[in-house]
Protein backbone atom coordinates (compact mmCIF):
# COMPACT_ATOMS: atom_id res chain seq x y z
CA UNK A 1 0.00 0.00 0.00
CA UNK A 2 0.87 3.32 -0.55
CA UNK A 3 1.07 4.62 2.88
CA UNK A 4 3.21 1.92 4.16
CA UNK A 5 5.88 2.45 1.69
CA UNK A 6 5.73 6.22 1.07
CA UNK A 7 9.03 8.11 2.82
CA UNK A 8 7.40 10.45 5.79
CA UNK A 9 10.00 12.61 6.11
CA UNK A 10 10.53 13.25 2.44
CA UNK A 11 6.77 13.49 0.95
CA UNK A 12 5.35 16.52 -0.03
CA UNK A 13 2.14 17.65 1.08
CA UNK A 14 0.21 16.49 -1.60
CA UNK A 15 1.67 13.07 -0.86
CA UNK A 16 0.50 13.32 2.38
CA UNK A 17 -2.47 14.11 2.35
CA UNK A 18 -3.28 11.25 -0.26
CA UNK A 19 -2.09 9.04 2.54
CA UNK A 20 -4.07 10.71 5.56
CA UNK A 21 -7.86 9.87 3.80
CA UNK A 22 -9.19 6.58 4.50
CA UNK A 23 -12.91 7.86 4.07
CA UNK A 24 -15.50 6.96 5.88
CA UNK A 25 -18.21 4.25 4.88
CA UNK A 26 -21.88 5.35 4.30
CA UNK A 27 -23.64 3.48 7.99
CA UNK A 28 -20.61 5.43 9.83
CA UNK A 29 -21.68 8.91 7.91
CA UNK A 30 -25.15 8.08 8.58
CA UNK A 31 -24.53 7.17 12.24
CA UNK A 32 -22.47 10.50 12.64
CA UNK A 33 -25.05 12.63 11.25
CA UNK A 34 -27.81 11.09 13.58
CA UNK A 35 -26.05 11.35 16.72
CA UNK A 36 -25.78 15.07 15.59
CA UNK A 37 -29.46 15.58 15.38
CA UNK A 38 -29.71 15.54 11.14
CA UNK A 39 -32.70 12.64 11.48
CA UNK A 40 -34.83 13.37 7.97
CA UNK A 41 -31.74 13.51 5.65
CA UNK A 42 -28.12 14.99 5.40
CA UNK A 43 -27.55 18.18 6.13
CA UNK A 44 -27.25 20.70 3.17
CA UNK A 45 -26.06 23.73 4.35
CA UNK A 46 -28.41 26.58 5.99
CA UNK A 47 -29.57 24.59 8.76
CA UNK A 48 -31.77 22.52 5.76
CA UNK A 49 -31.74 18.70 5.20
CA UNK A 50 -32.20 16.45 2.35
CA UNK A 51 -34.95 13.51 2.54
CA UNK A 52 -32.67 10.94 2.80
CA UNK A 53 -33.37 9.62 5.58
CA UNK A 54 -37.41 9.16 5.37
CA UNK A 55 -38.54 6.39 4.75
CA UNK A 56 -42.76 7.47 4.55
CA UNK A 57 -44.40 8.40 0.94
CA UNK A 58 -42.22 11.65 -1.07
CA UNK A 59 -44.13 13.93 -3.61
CA UNK A 60 -41.78 14.11 -6.54
CA UNK A 61 -41.47 15.70 -10.34
CA UNK A 62 -43.51 13.48 -12.69
CA UNK A 63 -40.72 12.64 -15.97
CA UNK A 64 -44.07 13.05 -18.40
CA UNK A 65 -45.82 16.26 -18.80
CA UNK A 66 -45.55 19.50 -20.25
CA UNK A 67 -43.28 22.00 -18.84
CA UNK A 68 -46.17 24.17 -17.21
CA UNK A 69 -47.51 20.28 -15.91
CA UNK A 70 -43.82 20.04 -14.13
CA UNK A 71 -44.18 23.58 -12.76
CA UNK A 72 -46.98 22.75 -11.23
CA UNK A 73 -45.61 19.70 -10.28
CA UNK A 74 -42.67 21.40 -8.35
CA UNK A 75 -44.98 23.25 -6.46
CA UNK A 76 -46.93 20.73 -5.05
CA UNK A 77 -43.60 18.77 -3.97
CA UNK A 78 -42.39 21.98 -2.09
CA UNK A 79 -45.51 22.30 -0.41
CA UNK A 80 -45.68 18.64 0.60
CA UNK A 81 -41.93 19.42 1.62
CA UNK A 82 -42.50 22.37 3.71
CA UNK A 83 -45.40 20.69 5.66
CA UNK A 84 -42.71 17.49 6.21
CA UNK A 85 -40.46 19.69 7.51
CA UNK A 86 -42.79 21.22 9.99
CA UNK A 87 -44.60 18.39 11.55
CA UNK A 88 -41.30 15.79 11.08
CA UNK A 89 -41.04 13.86 14.60
CA UNK A 90 -37.78 12.41 15.58
CA UNK A 91 -36.52 10.83 18.91
CA UNK A 92 -32.60 10.76 19.24
CA UNK A 93 -32.24 7.02 20.06
CA UNK A 94 -28.62 7.05 18.54
CA UNK A 95 -27.27 9.72 20.83
CA UNK A 96 -29.34 7.94 23.70
CA UNK A 97 -27.68 4.83 23.39
CA UNK A 98 -24.30 5.88 22.97
CA UNK A 99 -24.23 8.42 25.73
CA UNK A 100 -25.27 5.78 27.74
CA UNK A 101 -23.08 2.94 26.76
CA UNK A 102 -19.87 5.70 27.03
CA UNK A 103 -20.74 7.02 30.27
CA UNK A 104 -21.99 4.19 32.03
CA UNK A 105 -18.55 2.53 31.12
CA UNK A 106 -16.25 5.31 32.17
CA UNK A 107 -18.45 6.54 35.16
CA UNK A 108 -15.32 6.80 37.41
CA UNK A 109 -11.75 6.97 35.45
CA UNK A 110 -8.80 6.61 37.56
CA UNK A 111 -5.12 4.71 37.41
CA UNK A 112 -2.55 3.03 39.19
CA UNK A 113 1.44 3.32 38.76
CA UNK A 114 3.92 0.88 39.89
CA UNK A 115 7.79 0.80 39.44
CA UNK A 116 8.73 -2.45 37.48
CA UNK A 117 11.89 -3.74 40.20
CA UNK A 118 11.37 -1.46 42.79
CA UNK A 119 12.38 -2.57 46.34
CA UNK A 120 9.24 -1.74 48.95
CA UNK A 121 10.12 -2.05 52.81
CA UNK A 122 6.30 -2.57 52.46
CA UNK A 123 3.75 -4.03 50.08
CA UNK A 124 1.62 -0.91 49.82
CA UNK A 125 4.19 1.71 50.16
CA UNK A 126 5.24 4.02 46.97
CA UNK A 127 8.61 4.82 45.55
CA UNK A 128 9.78 8.41 44.75
CA UNK A 129 9.28 8.04 41.29
CA UNK A 130 5.56 6.56 41.59
CA UNK A 131 4.71 9.63 43.81
CA UNK A 132 6.27 12.00 41.45
CA UNK A 133 4.44 10.60 38.48
CA UNK A 134 1.41 10.16 40.30
CA UNK A 135 1.54 14.31 41.18
CA UNK A 136 2.94 15.05 37.87
CA UNK A 137 -0.78 13.41 36.22
CA UNK A 138 -3.39 14.09 38.44
CA UNK A 139 -2.12 17.91 38.23
CA UNK A 140 -2.14 17.64 34.74
CA UNK A 141 -5.86 15.60 34.53
CA UNK A 142 -9.38 17.23 34.61
CA UNK A 143 -12.65 17.25 33.39
CA UNK A 144 -11.77 18.17 29.93
CA UNK A 145 -9.00 15.12 29.95
CA UNK A 146 -12.06 12.99 30.97
CA UNK A 147 -14.35 14.38 28.25
CA UNK A 148 -11.76 14.42 25.69
CA UNK A 149 -11.16 10.77 26.51
CA UNK A 150 -15.37 9.55 26.24
CA UNK A 151 -15.77 11.98 23.29
CA UNK A 152 -13.08 9.41 21.56
CA UNK A 153 -14.73 6.52 22.99
CA UNK A 154 -17.86 8.02 21.24
CA UNK A 155 -16.07 8.12 17.98
CA UNK A 156 -14.74 4.59 18.21
CA UNK A 157 -18.23 3.16 19.33
CA UNK A 158 -19.90 4.96 16.99
CA UNK A 159 -17.72 4.58 13.94
CA UNK A 160 -15.54 1.48 15.18
CA UNK A 161 -12.60 4.42 15.35
CA UNK A 162 -11.53 7.55 17.03
CA UNK A 163 -7.92 9.39 17.06
CA UNK A 164 -6.53 11.55 19.75
CA UNK A 165 -3.80 13.63 19.71
CA UNK A 166 -1.44 15.27 21.76
CA UNK A 167 -0.55 19.00 21.27
CA UNK A 168 1.69 21.40 23.09
CA UNK A 169 0.97 25.01 23.29
CA UNK A 170 2.77 27.56 21.05
CA UNK A 171 3.45 29.71 24.56
CA UNK A 172 5.90 26.79 25.63
CA UNK A 173 8.43 26.62 23.00
CA UNK A 174 10.82 29.73 21.83
CA UNK A 175 13.47 30.19 19.09
CA UNK A 176 16.74 29.57 20.18
CA UNK A 177 19.90 30.57 18.76
CA UNK A 178 19.94 28.30 15.92
CA UNK A 179 16.87 28.89 14.88
CA UNK A 180 15.22 25.88 16.34
CA UNK A 181 12.26 25.42 18.38
CA UNK A 182 13.46 24.66 22.32
CA UNK A 183 11.53 24.60 25.49
CA UNK A 184 11.69 27.84 27.36
CA UNK A 185 14.00 27.95 30.42
CA UNK A 186 12.96 27.84 33.59
CA UNK A 187 9.97 25.29 33.64
CA UNK A 188 10.12 22.26 35.83
CA UNK A 189 8.19 18.90 34.60
CA UNK A 190 4.92 20.74 36.12
CA UNK A 191 5.61 23.85 34.20
CA UNK A 192 5.72 21.48 31.50
CA UNK A 193 3.00 19.77 31.62
CA UNK A 194 0.34 22.72 31.75
CA UNK A 195 1.07 23.61 28.12
CA UNK A 196 0.32 19.94 26.90
CA UNK A 197 -2.54 19.01 25.60
CA UNK A 198 -5.50 16.28 24.76
CA UNK A 199 -7.57 16.09 21.84
CA UNK A 200 -10.11 14.24 20.36
CA UNK A 201 -10.25 14.67 16.22
CA UNK A 202 -13.39 15.57 14.95
CA UNK A 203 -12.87 14.18 11.50
CA UNK A 204 -10.53 10.42 12.11
CA UNK A 205 -11.32 10.06 8.30
CA UNK A 206 -8.46 12.38 7.52
CA UNK A 207 -5.83 10.60 9.56
CA UNK A 208 -4.46 7.33 9.38
CA UNK A 209 -2.32 5.57 12.60
CA UNK A 210 -0.87 2.33 11.24
CA UNK A 211 1.70 -0.58 12.70
CA UNK A 212 4.74 -1.50 9.93
CA UNK A 213 4.65 -5.29 10.05
CA UNK A 214 8.08 -5.85 10.61
CA UNK A 215 9.62 -3.54 12.34
CA UNK A 216 6.24 -2.76 14.27
CA UNK A 217 6.88 0.99 14.88
CA UNK A 218 4.13 3.04 14.29
CA UNK A 219 3.39 5.85 12.27
CA UNK A 220 0.26 8.83 11.88
CA UNK A 221 -0.45 11.52 8.74
CA UNK A 222 -2.88 13.51 9.42
CA UNK A 223 -4.53 16.37 6.60
CA UNK A 224 -5.76 19.17 8.24
CA UNK A 225 -6.78 22.84 7.44
CA UNK A 226 -5.55 25.60 9.77
CA UNK A 227 -6.86 28.50 11.10
CA UNK A 228 -5.95 31.01 8.04
CA UNK A 229 -7.73 27.93 5.72
CA UNK A 230 -4.27 26.38 4.58
CA UNK A 231 -3.65 22.86 3.60
CA UNK A 232 -1.56 20.90 6.03
CA UNK A 233 -0.60 18.02 7.18
CA UNK A 234 1.29 16.85 9.70
CA UNK A 235 3.80 13.68 10.14
CA UNK A 236 4.93 11.73 13.47
CA UNK A 237 6.63 8.53 13.07
CA UNK A 238 9.60 6.72 15.15
CA UNK A 239 12.50 6.18 12.89
CA UNK A 240 15.46 3.55 12.85
CA UNK A 241 17.19 5.54 16.08
CA UNK A 242 13.93 5.34 18.09
CA UNK A 243 13.15 8.80 18.02
CA UNK A 244 10.08 10.19 17.36
CA UNK A 245 10.13 12.57 14.37
CA UNK A 246 7.65 15.52 14.01
CA UNK A 247 6.81 16.80 10.76
CA UNK A 248 4.41 19.71 9.98
CA UNK A 249 3.84 21.02 6.59
CA UNK A 250 1.47 24.35 6.23
CA UNK A 251 0.86 25.20 2.76
CA UNK A 252 3.57 26.50 0.63
CA UNK A 253 5.01 28.79 3.23
CA UNK A 254 8.69 28.20 4.55
CA UNK A 255 9.84 25.09 5.11
CA UNK A 256 8.62 22.23 6.71
CA UNK A 257 8.71 21.72 10.76
CA UNK A 258 10.29 19.27 12.43
CA UNK A 259 11.34 18.21 16.02
CA UNK A 260 12.68 14.69 17.38
CA UNK A 261 11.53 13.75 20.39
CA UNK A 262 12.60 10.29 22.74
CA UNK A 263 9.19 9.27 23.39
CA UNK A 264 10.28 5.88 24.10
CA UNK A 265 9.03 4.48 20.53
CA UNK A 266 5.28 6.07 20.95
CA UNK A 267 3.84 8.60 18.59
CA UNK A 268 1.71 11.87 19.79
CA UNK A 269 -1.26 9.98 18.20
CA UNK A 270 -3.68 7.39 20.04
CA UNK A 271 -6.12 5.41 17.98
CA UNK A 272 -8.94 3.79 19.70
CA UNK A 273 -10.96 1.03 17.99
CA UNK A 274 -14.38 -1.21 19.24
CA UNK A 275 -16.83 -2.77 17.13
CA UNK A 276 -19.47 -0.09 16.00
CA UNK A 277 -22.38 -0.02 18.36
CA UNK A 278 -24.67 1.41 15.90
CA UNK A 279 -25.06 -1.06 13.04
CA UNK A 280 -26.67 -0.43 9.53
CA UNK A 281 -29.77 -2.40 11.31
CA UNK A 282 -29.92 0.07 13.97
CA UNK A 283 -30.05 2.99 11.61
CA UNK A 284 -32.55 0.88 9.62
CA UNK A 285 -34.99 1.00 12.72
CA UNK A 286 -34.34 4.53 13.77
CA UNK A 287 -35.37 6.03 10.45
CA UNK A 288 -38.48 3.57 10.49
CA UNK A 289 -39.34 5.30 14.35
CA UNK A 290 -38.92 8.70 13.27
CA UNK A 291 -41.36 7.97 10.08
CA UNK A 292 -44.47 6.49 12.35
CA UNK A 293 -43.78 8.77 14.94
CA UNK A 294 -44.40 11.70 12.09
CA UNK A 295 -47.02 9.55 10.48
CA UNK A 296 -49.00 9.83 14.43
CA UNK A 297 -48.73 13.45 14.64
CA UNK A 298 -49.93 14.06 11.13
CA UNK A 299 -53.02 11.93 11.88
CA UNK A 300 -53.07 13.83 15.30
CA UNK A 301 -53.27 17.03 13.29
CA UNK A 302 -55.81 15.64 11.07
CA UNK A 303 -58.36 14.50 13.65
CA UNK A 304 -58.43 18.13 14.79
CA UNK A 305 -57.67 20.04 11.68
CA UNK A 306 -59.79 18.02 8.64
CA UNK A 307 -58.09 18.13 5.80
CA UNK A 308 -61.18 18.56 2.45
CA UNK A 309 -60.73 18.63 -1.10
CA UNK A 310 -62.52 19.11 -4.22
CA UNK A 311 -61.68 17.32 -8.02
CA UNK A 312 -62.96 18.67 -10.80
CA UNK A 313 -63.28 21.87 -9.03
CA UNK A 314 -61.63 24.82 -10.47
CA UNK A 315 -58.73 25.86 -8.08
CA UNK A 316 -58.18 29.81 -7.26
CA UNK A 317 -56.15 31.62 -9.74
CA UNK A 318 -54.79 34.99 -11.09
CA UNK A 319 -54.73 36.58 -14.71
CA UNK A 320 -51.63 37.10 -16.17
CA UNK A 321 -50.17 38.36 -19.62
CA UNK A 322 -49.07 35.42 -21.50
CA UNK A 323 -45.42 36.16 -22.75
CA UNK A 324 -46.51 33.70 -25.64
CA UNK A 325 -49.32 35.49 -26.81
CA UNK A 326 -48.70 39.02 -26.70
CA UNK A 327 -52.32 41.13 -26.13
CA UNK A 328 -53.94 38.28 -24.86
CA UNK A 329 -53.69 37.38 -20.85
CA UNK A 330 -53.76 33.56 -18.94
CA UNK A 331 -55.05 31.80 -16.29
CA UNK A 332 -52.04 31.11 -13.68
CA UNK A 333 -53.55 28.45 -10.85
CA UNK A 334 -52.38 28.09 -7.40
CA UNK A 335 -50.05 25.39 -6.22
CA UNK A 336 -52.23 23.08 -4.01
CA UNK A 337 -51.74 23.23 -0.03
CA UNK A 338 -51.78 19.60 1.22
CA UNK A 339 -52.29 19.69 5.38
CA UNK A 340 -54.54 18.95 8.07
CA UNK A 341 -56.55 22.19 7.89
CA UNK A 342 -56.14 22.97 4.31
CA UNK A 343 -58.48 22.43 1.03
CA UNK A 344 -56.80 20.94 -1.83
CA UNK A 345 -58.50 21.42 -5.46
CA UNK A 346 -57.52 19.69 -8.78
CA UNK A 347 -59.21 20.84 -11.92
CA UNK A 348 -59.96 17.58 -13.95
CA UNK A 349 -58.95 17.43 -17.84
CA UNK A 350 -61.48 19.30 -20.24
CA UNK A 351 -61.75 18.97 -23.99
CA UNK A 352 -63.06 21.73 -26.61
CA UNK A 353 -66.90 21.06 -26.83
CA UNK A 354 -67.85 22.50 -30.48
CA UNK A 355 -71.39 21.64 -31.89
CA UNK A 356 -72.27 19.88 -35.62
CA UNK A 357 -70.75 22.34 -37.42
CA UNK A 358 -67.28 22.39 -35.67
CA UNK A 359 -68.27 26.12 -34.07
CA UNK A 360 -66.33 26.16 -30.51
CA UNK A 361 -68.32 26.58 -27.56
CA UNK A 362 -65.92 25.78 -24.76
CA UNK A 363 -63.75 23.87 -22.55
CA UNK A 364 -66.26 20.86 -20.85
CA UNK A 365 -64.90 19.06 -17.81
CA UNK A 366 -64.53 15.17 -18.27
CA UNK A 367 -65.95 14.39 -15.52
CA UNK A 368 -68.31 15.75 -12.72
CA UNK A 369 -67.18 17.54 -9.78
CA UNK A 370 -66.67 15.85 -6.13
CA UNK A 371 -65.95 17.53 -2.75
CA UNK A 372 -64.83 15.68 0.69
CA UNK A 373 -62.46 15.42 3.53
CA UNK A 374 -59.96 12.83 4.57
CA UNK A 375 -61.00 11.13 7.86
CA UNK A 376 -58.05 10.14 10.61
CA UNK A 377 -57.37 6.56 11.51
CA UNK A 378 -56.68 4.84 14.57
CA UNK A 379 -53.28 5.19 15.93
CA UNK A 380 -53.19 1.67 17.34
CA UNK A 381 -50.84 0.50 14.11
CA UNK A 382 -48.79 3.44 14.17
CA UNK A 383 -48.18 3.58 17.84
CA UNK A 384 -47.10 -0.36 17.58
CA UNK A 385 -44.89 0.22 14.91
CA UNK A 386 -43.23 2.96 17.17
CA UNK A 387 -43.17 0.29 20.08
CA UNK A 388 -41.65 -2.19 17.55
CA UNK A 389 -38.67 -0.29 16.11
CA UNK A 390 -38.00 1.02 19.78
CA UNK A 391 -37.28 -2.42 20.70
CA UNK A 392 -35.34 -3.08 17.83
CA UNK A 393 -32.82 -0.65 18.76
CA UNK A 394 -32.42 -1.28 22.42
CA UNK A 395 -31.52 -5.06 21.85
CA UNK A 396 -29.26 -4.49 19.17
CA UNK A 397 -27.53 -2.56 21.52
CA UNK A 398 -27.65 -4.45 24.62
CA UNK A 399 -29.95 -1.96 26.38
CA UNK A 400 -33.45 -4.07 26.51
CA UNK A 401 -33.38 -2.87 30.01
CA UNK A 402 -34.13 0.73 29.45
CA UNK A 403 -38.14 -0.46 28.46
CA UNK A 404 -38.27 -2.47 31.34
CA UNK A 405 -37.87 1.18 33.23
CA UNK A 406 -41.28 1.94 32.38
CA UNK A 407 -42.61 -1.86 33.26
CA UNK A 408 -44.44 -2.13 36.27
CA UNK A 409 -44.51 -5.75 35.99
CA UNK A 410 -41.13 -6.58 35.14
CA UNK A 411 -39.70 -9.09 37.88
CA UNK A 412 -36.01 -8.19 39.32
CA UNK A 413 -34.69 -11.12 37.87
CA UNK A 414 -35.35 -10.26 34.30
CA UNK A 415 -34.17 -6.75 35.25
CA UNK A 416 -31.06 -8.64 36.28
CA UNK A 417 -30.76 -10.80 32.93
CA UNK A 418 -31.40 -7.63 31.11
CA UNK A 419 -28.58 -5.32 32.47
CA UNK A 420 -26.59 -8.54 31.97
CA UNK A 421 -26.91 -8.32 28.58
CA UNK A 422 -25.22 -4.86 28.75
CA UNK A 423 -22.86 -5.66 30.60
CA UNK A 424 -21.83 -8.28 27.90
CA UNK A 425 -22.71 -5.56 25.22
CA UNK A 426 -20.26 -2.72 26.73
CA UNK A 427 -17.93 -5.23 27.54
CA UNK A 428 -15.77 -3.65 24.02
CA UNK A 429 -16.12 -0.21 25.71
CA UNK A 430 -15.06 -0.80 29.36
CA UNK A 431 -11.74 -2.33 27.74
CA UNK A 432 -11.14 0.61 25.07
CA UNK A 433 -11.83 2.92 28.31
CA UNK A 434 -8.84 1.10 30.26
CA UNK A 435 -6.28 0.90 27.23
CA UNK A 436 -7.09 4.69 26.56
CA UNK A 437 -6.44 5.86 29.84
CA UNK A 438 -2.90 3.93 30.20
CA UNK A 439 -1.96 5.11 26.75
CA UNK A 440 -2.58 8.33 27.33
CA UNK A 441 -1.31 8.47 30.46
CA UNK A 442 2.13 7.01 29.00
CA UNK A 443 2.40 8.91 26.41
CA UNK A 444 1.71 12.03 28.83
CA UNK A 445 4.91 10.99 31.45
CA UNK A 446 6.86 10.20 28.19
CA UNK A 447 6.02 13.76 26.21
CA UNK A 448 6.81 15.75 29.59
CA UNK A 449 10.02 14.06 30.44
CA UNK A 450 11.01 14.40 26.73
CA UNK A 451 10.75 18.14 26.95
CA UNK A 452 11.98 18.60 29.61
CA UNK A 453 15.06 16.75 28.52
CA UNK A 454 14.97 13.80 30.85
CA UNK A 455 14.28 11.44 28.18
CA UNK A 456 13.03 7.74 29.85
CA UNK A 457 12.51 9.30 33.25
CA UNK A 458 9.06 7.58 33.59
CA UNK A 459 10.25 4.68 31.67
CA UNK A 460 10.21 2.30 34.76
CA UNK A 461 6.30 2.91 35.69
CA UNK A 462 3.97 0.58 34.37
CA UNK A 463 0.31 2.18 34.56
CA UNK A 464 -2.72 0.46 35.13
CA UNK A 465 -5.95 2.60 33.66
CA UNK A 466 -9.00 1.87 35.80
CA UNK A 467 -12.90 2.67 35.49
CA UNK A 468 -15.71 2.06 37.16
CA UNK A 469 -18.77 0.83 35.20
CA UNK A 470 -22.21 2.21 36.47
CA UNK A 471 -25.63 1.57 35.83
CA UNK A 472 -28.01 2.63 37.91
CA UNK A 473 -27.45 2.95 41.85
CA UNK A 474 -28.26 0.08 44.31
CA UNK A 475 -31.96 -0.14 45.60
CA UNK A 476 -32.95 0.21 49.22
CA UNK A 477 -33.54 -3.47 49.29
CA UNK A 478 -30.16 -4.55 47.32
CA UNK A 479 -28.39 -2.35 50.00
CA UNK A 480 -30.27 -4.03 53.09
CA UNK A 481 -29.43 -7.42 51.39
CA UNK A 482 -25.52 -6.74 51.29
CA UNK A 483 -25.50 -5.57 54.73
CA UNK A 484 -27.33 -8.66 55.79
CA UNK A 485 -24.90 -11.02 53.86
CA UNK A 486 -21.69 -9.05 55.15
CA UNK A 487 -23.17 -9.55 58.82
CA UNK A 488 -23.38 -13.31 57.65
CA UNK A 489 -19.93 -13.46 56.78
CA UNK A 490 -20.87 -14.51 53.04
CA UNK A 491 -19.26 -11.37 51.64
CA UNK A 492 -16.73 -8.78 52.89
CA UNK A 493 -17.14 -5.13 53.87
CA UNK A 494 -15.25 -4.35 51.21
CA UNK A 495 -17.51 -6.05 48.39
CA UNK A 496 -20.31 -4.56 49.75
CA UNK A 497 -18.46 -1.29 49.28
CA UNK A 498 -17.80 -1.74 45.46
CA UNK A 499 -21.57 -2.88 44.85
CA UNK A 500 -22.38 0.48 46.32
CA UNK A 501 -20.11 2.31 44.18
CA UNK A 502 -17.38 3.61 46.08
CA UNK A 503 -14.18 3.69 44.38
CA UNK A 504 -11.39 2.74 46.89
CA UNK A 505 -12.77 0.59 49.98
CA UNK A 506 -9.46 0.36 51.78
CA UNK A 507 -9.51 3.60 51.84
CA UNK A 508 -12.94 4.05 53.11
CA UNK A 509 -12.22 1.63 56.48
CA UNK A 510 -8.80 3.41 56.70
CA UNK A 511 -11.40 6.82 56.85
CA UNK A 512 -13.59 5.61 59.01
CA UNK A 513 -10.74 4.10 61.68
CA UNK A 514 -10.11 7.59 61.68
CA UNK A 515 -12.76 8.79 62.79
CA UNK A 516 -14.13 6.57 65.54
CA UNK A 517 -13.69 8.14 68.62
CA UNK A 518 -11.10 8.02 70.83
CA UNK A 519 -11.16 5.85 74.34
CA UNK A 520 -10.94 7.63 77.24
CA UNK A 521 -7.84 6.26 78.71
CA UNK A 522 -7.84 5.21 82.48
CA UNK A 523 -5.43 7.00 84.48
CA UNK A 524 -3.69 4.77 86.96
Amino acid sequence: MKYLTLNLLTATLGELRDAAKIGLSATAQQARYMDHGHHLGEPIGAGEQNFAYWRGPMVRVPDEGTEADKRRAQGMVNEFQTALRRSFTSTNTVKEVLTRDVFSSSARISWNLAQLGATRQQDDSRTALEQEADALVSGWWNALIERTIREGLRFARRESRGVLRFRVAGGLLVAGQDGKAQVRAGLDLPGIARYVRLECLGQPEQVRVWEHPDTLTRSAVYAYQDAEDRECAEVSTVGDDGLTQLRVLRGDIGPPVGAALDLGGRIHYLELTAPALITAQFLQNQMAYNTASTMILRNTELAGFLERYGINVEPPFEVVPDPEKPGQTKRVYKAPRPGAGSMVLWRQATYRKADAAGKYQGDEPLGKAEYGRFEPVSPAALISATEHSQLNMYSEAGQSFVLMGKDATASGRSREVAIADFDVAREPTVALAESTVREVIETFLALVAALANQPGHFASLQVEGLVRPRVVPPSPEERRADREDVAAGLISKARARQRQGIDDPRQEDAQIEREKPQEHQVKS
